[in-house]
Parts: C-alpha cells; sequence; structure tokens
C-alpha cells in the first residue's frame, strides 16, 4: 500500500511539474489571446471598384501588464479580402521577409496599429465585380497569428448618383423613373433593399419609351432605404453601370 501512495506522489508531483513548465515555457514564447485585441477598420466602407481601400489594423494590450509581442520575422502585419467565402487576395502574397526574430512590448493599455492598402483589381488589372467583400487583418505573431474582427467593404460602380428622397402616404402607389437603355443596349435593373421591414413592394414595372417606370406600393408607416444597380442584359449585377439610391418616407 505504502508503494502504491509514493508512486500516486510521484505522479502527481511529474504532472505539477510538467503544468509549471508549460505554463513557463508559454509565458516566454506564447501570447494569451484573451490578453489583446486585434481590429481592423476600413477608411471607407464604399469605394469605386479598382480604386485602393485602405484599412487600420491594431493590436491592443487589454491587461494591467506589459505583453510581449515575439515576430519570427520582419513581417508583423497581413491582410486577406474574400468574396462568396473564398480568399481573393492576400497582402503579403510575393512579398519576402528576412529572418530577423524579435519581439516589440506593449504597455498595460497601450496599442499599436498599422495602415494596409489593397488596390481592387483582379491579377490582369481589371476592377474586381461589385459587390461586398469580407476583410480581416493579422498579428503575425509567432507560434501562430493573431486574427482580428471581420470586416466589409462595397465595391461599387463608377457612376454613383447621388441619394434621392421621396416621401408619400401609406397605400398611395408612387412611381420611380430609370434609363432604358445605356447607348443602343437595353439595360436591366436590379433592386438592393438596404433597409424595408416589409414597408414597400413593387407593384408593377413598364417600359414607356426611353424609360423604365416602377410603381411602388407603400404598405407601413417609416422609412425604407434601397439601391438600384443598372447592368447590361447580357452581364449581372457584379458589373453594374451605375448605382442610384433612395430614402422612401411613408407617412
Amino acid at each position: 500500500m505504502k508503494k502504491k501512495y509514493t508512486l500516486l506522489v510521484f505522479s502527481v508531483f511529474l504532472l505539477v511539474a510538467a503544468s509549471l513548465a508549460a505554463q513557463t515555457w508559454r509565458k516566454w514564447e506564447f501570447i494569451n489571446p484573451a490578453d489583446v485585441q486585434i481590429t481592423i477598420v476600413p477608411e471607407k466602407l464604399e469605394i469605386t471598384a479598382g480604386a485602393i481601400a485602405t484599412f487600420t489594423i491594431s493590436i491592443r494590450n487589454r491587461t494591467d501588464k506589459t505583453v510581449q509581442i515575439h515576430y519570427p520575422t520582419g513581417q508583423q502585419w497581413d491582410l486577406a479580402a474574400y468574396h462568396d467565402g473564398t480568399q481573393i487576395y492576400r497582402w503579403s502574397q510575393g512579398l519576402v521577409w528576412a529572418e530577423s526574430p524579435h519581439t516589440v512590448p506593449i504597455k498595460a493599455g497601450e496599442s499599436r496599429s498599422e495602415k494596409l492598402a489593397w488596390e481592387t483589381v483582379d491579377r490582369l488589372g481589371l476592377p474586381l465585380p461589385h459587390g461586398v467583400y469580407r476583410i480581416h487583418g493579422m498579428v503575425m505573431t509567432v507560434p501562430r497569428y493573431l486574427v482580428s474582427n471581420n470586416c466589409s467593404i462595397r465595391l461599387l460602380p463608377d457612376d454613383v448618383k447621388k441619394e434621392e428622397e421621396i416621401k408619400v402616404r401609406l397605400n398611395q402607389l408612387f412611381d420611380v423613373e430609370l434609363p432604358r437603355y445605356s447607348g443602343n443596349r437595353e439595360l436591366e435593373w436590379k433592386i438592393n433593399y438596404k433597409y424595408n421591414d416589409n414597408r414597400i413592394a413593387v407593384n408593377r414595372i413598364a417600359k414607356k419609351g426611353d424609360k423604365l417606370c416602377v410603381t411602388f406600393h407603400p404598405k407601413r408607416v417609416g422609412h425604407v432605404m434601397f439601391d438600384l444597380y443598372a447592368y447590361h442584359d447580357t452581364q449581372d449585377e457584379s458589373k453594374s453601370l451605375e448605382r442610384r439610391s433612395f430614402r422612401v418616407e411613408v407617412e
């Protein structure tokens, strides 16, 4: 019995020693993700497709002690952009950094940040399809990098019209007139509600000469915000030619 008790005590001692050793190792080499906050903020939420999008990535010490940030190379930051769940851009792709391990201390409550830019073009230099893109930033620590929150930006066509405001009464039909053609080609229009909550609905669409008349039915009191995108009938809305924005007040 005494022998079994001695073995048990020895086993517990080994477990505690291993645990302490691991904690010491992690304290020296690893960062507890709970100790820092990684964020990314876009400079603009909407830009013209093909333009340069700028983002600020920050790391903030959330503790009351200095946190040591370890980097294995000269690279400290990175950024990735996604469209429909697929990564289509990585800021660091094609770049090379020297192997220069170094440590940057961040005092309690302090932050460090960096601005990274993304030119929104494809590999041929053409503007990317219009729509919403998801982006996250990275702090390239060891043994694994830390990832920020996700943010989104929208890529727009070259022609963005000034927002129009419309006031209507409940159940009073109202029309929005749009150009029917671009040159000799007929246009298709796609509606994108930013905020509706079933307050208005399309009643009918009519072609009148060189105009397209969209009639809406206001069904509930409140405000509505929507965009209308124009594109050629042989292309989808990701290659839209223009955007027209509307704010409707239903009284």
